[in-house]
């Protein structure tokens, strides 16, 4: 609690911003998918970052972070420790001052994960582990306020043989539940049905959202229909690279409820725009329809 408390200090901007942005970054390529998601309270005076997960490459989210002018991160936080989240990390990390790194502690034995938590640790990075409950981050803007809620993985997780599998994984993710105002985004990183349905039985009210960061870059495992009559999302955004996702049966039951879904792999970098006053926006960086790819796990 001491260190959810102290990174809340940490992220309080007093500053007066107008708009919060939110960009699904399209880091993927031709052989992997990947998530990274920046969050920046963008206004008068300096804007604050937040990133979530790191993509694969770190030239790529590097390459991403700094054409979109940052040059401090309030915070990053990993979702769950797969290379496809974390890769990029350590490259971030070593570019840009972090002040705070939050994660769900799953323990994994991956080399390239534990040169990742070497360097947070040698850099002197402040690290909060969202292992229990739901931990409240809040970015003071002016006279409203940017508010991130740490939904943690189940309590099993801490638990979880180091070299688990893909599934165990994902379903150890460390959910965020973006507020502003009347907005609300959730990110359940690529947590599955077994997670999801634990969040749907002890924290039901927190996943109502306006837009929904599809699961799992919009596998079948991530996203069912007890899932969106639980969110009731009125935008999906998936983060795939168009080959091993996103799948068929979830654009299917998107589209049949009538729910406008944007793709990464379709559309670049998809922005959210969530004005002070007035409603959110969606915008892309190119116009395409979301295609399902080859079935792959």
């Amino acid at each position: 609690m001491l260190a959810a408390l102290l990174l809340a200090a940490r992220l309080t901007v007093p500053l007066d911003s107008t708009v919060l942005l939110i960009r699904v970054l399209d880091v993927s390529d031709a052989r992997v998918g990947g998530d990274a998601i920046l969050i920046t309270d963008a206004g008068a005076g300096r804007a604050r970052h937040v990133l979530i997960d790191g993509g694969e490459h770190g030239a790529t989210i590097v390459a991403g972070l700094t054409r979109l002018n940052v040059d401090t991160l309030a915070a990053v936080i990993l979702s769950h420790p797969h290379a496809d989240h974390y890769g990029g990390l350590g490259a971030v990390v070593t570019r840009f001052p972090v002040r705070a790194f939050v994660y769900g502690g799953t323990p994994r034995t991956a080399v390239t994960y534990r040169a990742l938590l070497r360097a947070i640790d040698s850099l002197r990075i402040p690290v909060v582990t969202a292992d229990t409950g739901v931990r409240r981050v809040t970015l003071v803007t002016g006279d409203d306020s940017v508010e991130l809620r740490l939904l943690a993985p189940p309590p099993t997780c801490g638990a979880l043989p180091g070299d688990a599998g893909g599934d165990a994984v994902n379903n150890c993710s460390v959910g965020v539940r973006l507020t502003r105002g009347g907005f609300v985004m959730l990110f359940p990183g690529d947590a599955e049905q077994a997670e999801l349905g634990w969040w749907m039985l002890t924290e039901p009210s927190l996943l109502r959202a306006d837009v929904l960061k599809g699961g799992h870059h919009g596998s079948s495992n991530a996203t069912s229909a007890e899932l969106l009559d639980a969110v009731q999302p009125r935008a999906v955004i998936i983060s795939a690279n168009g080959r091993q996702h996103p799948f068929a049966s979830v654009l299917a039951l998107l589209a049949a409820r009538g729910i406008p879904t944007y793709c990464t792999a379709d559309n670049g970098t998809v922005t959210v725009r969530v004005p002070r006053n007035g409603a959110w926006t969606i915008t892309t960086e190119r116009e395409g329809k979301c295609h399902a790819r080859v079935v792959r796990n």
